[in-house]
């Protein structure tokens, strides 16, 4: 049985592993060797197009040269080369769906749905027929009577919400996190708080997760985070969406025995020590009708996945790029994520003297953040652990915002914006922008042995599944 896990386990982290190595190029998809992949421990270059709504820093010379060897033509390519290869179909599921979710590493997380519905999570495998964990938004909360989110029905900011919204309008979210970080957190003892507090004072009081930039040997693989936000039909005034969509504008599941629409995704990878950020959505005017609006959180750019080499805004025509539409061909993805575009990427708190910006329509709008002041780096940058008991039921006190008087976007700094100066409590053990880490239990005396129960449970569930991935 521990063999076969092993080759379970050896075939994700190579597809795992693709997440970093593979970048997508105008004829197929390009492999960096090994001394590539150390190279990223060089200082990072500005990328060549920064936030969706920046207007591009120039690089030029021989460090701009290095980067483009690295990241292919710029990091809108690798972003897309981290979405193909979490969307590439496996047996009977996307390849993502099958890493670790964040409940499934401590199943004490904040805002994990009861430990009936975990444990018929894992016996069921966790995907495909079986059921799946989806759970609410840690900012926006949980809805009544739900394990999910209520959407936004109010303005935000004096921004209104879609108006095709029931009033039972609900989302679910899944954060699956890639195998070799899964296991550095259960092996470094950071599925706790005081396990991250004993790490960091052992660690210069800072987590790093395996990447560019570590405090542990460099792993083979960068940290690769993947939020997926789902939306029920039912969310929907007429028109609505079906499973499967036959339109293709929408890839749906029925999950749970609920027909769901993926309407938001978050990738961030550990590809440079600040971590890369992407967000995608569809072009769908059912579950993201203010997409790309620059009165939201700014406009889209794209210009290695669509033909415009300038931002465009809410309801402009942006059409697939011959590059992409390739790959997304050759990567066997579902038709329907042709209709999915990237928003933007971002690398940097300031490009030309101006905070960059990064939000998605569907995401930060739900988790009530306001117009003009999304930025994923910024606001990750003050996840760190003070020390302090958690009230019961609760993340750590600082966890998913800036604290009041601190900056949303640009550095995350209240005195000046010259640099960060996080983290905001002295002493505290910063976390590696990962705000996973903040939902996790104060301890876990019976939190890690019913971890490792559900592990179990689900691995043993998992095996008739996978041997088609035996080498």
């Amino acid at each position: 049985m521990a063999g076969e896990w092993d080759i379970y386990m050896r075939s994700y982290m190579r597809l795992s592993a693709a997440l970093l190595s593979l970048v997508v190029v105008a004829g197929g998809f390009c492999v960096y060797t090994r001394g590539r992949a150390e190279a990223a421990v060089r200082p990072q270059e500005p990328r060549k197009y920064t936030a969706a709504s920046q207007q591009p820093a120039g690089n030029s010379g021989a460090s701009a040269a290095w980067a483009d060897a690295f990241y292919g033509p710029n990091f809108d390519s690798l972003a897309w080369g981290l979405f193909l290869e979490a969307m590439r179909p496996a047996t009977g599921h996307l390849t993502v769906e099958a890493w670790p979710e964040e409940c499934q590493l401590n199943p004490h997380a904040i805002g994990c749905p009861s430990a009936a519905i975990m444990g018929a999570t894992a016996r069921a495998g966790g995907y495909g027929e079986g059921r799946r964990v989806l759970h609410a938004s840690p900012v926006a909360g949980k809805m009544a009577g739900s394990d999910c989110s209520a959407m936004r029905r109010t303005p935000v900011g004096g921004y209104r919400p879609p108006s095709n919204l029931t009033r039972s309008a609900m989302f679910c979210e899944e954060v699956h996190v890639s195998p070799p970080e899964a296991a550095f957190l259960k092996r470094s003892g950071l599925t706790t708080l005081t396990g991250q507090q004993a790490y960091g004072h052992a660690h210069g009081m800072a987590i790093n997760f395996p990447g560019t930039g570590m405090n542990d040997l460099r792993s083979d693989l960068d940290s690769v985070e993947v939020k997926l936000d789902w939306v029920p039909a039912s969310s929907f005034s007429s028109p609505s969406f079906a499973c499967p969509d036959p339109t293709n504008h929408l890839y749906t599941e029925t999950i749970n025995g609920t027909c769901y629409a993926l309407a938001g995704i978050h990738i961030t990878s550990k590809s440079m020590v600040r971590w890369l950020w992407a967000t995608f959505e569809p072009n769908s005017s059912i579950t993201n009708p203010n997409r790309c609006d620059p009165r939201l959180y700014g406009a889209c750019l794209d210009p290695w996945g669509t033909t415009s080499s300038q931002p465009y805004g809410k309801g402009q025509a942006a059409q697939q790029s011959e590059a992409l539409h390739q790959a997304v061909a050759a990567a066997h993805l579902n038709p329907a994520f042709n209709n999915y575009f990237l928003t933007g990427v971002q690398t940097e708190f300031v490009s030309g003297g101006k905070p960059t910006l990064l939000g998605n329509s569907f995401v930060e709008f739900n988790q009530g953040v306001p117009p003009g002041q999304s930025s994923c780096i910024t606001c990750h940058q003050y996840a760190a652990y003070d020390g302090k008991q958690p009230a019961p039921g609760s993340a750590e006190d600082n966890f998913g915002r800036p604290p009041r008087g601190w900056p949303y976007i640009g550095y995350a700094c209240n005195q000046n914006q010259n640099d960060n100066c996080t983290p905001v409590v002295p002493n505290s053990s910063t976390q590696d922008f990962s705000w996973m880490l903040g939902l996790m239990p104060y301890s876990g005396a019976g939190a890690d042995s019913r971890a490792d129960r559900l592990q179990s449970m689900q691995k043993n569930a998992l095996l008739p599944v996978i041997h088609s991935l035996k080498p």
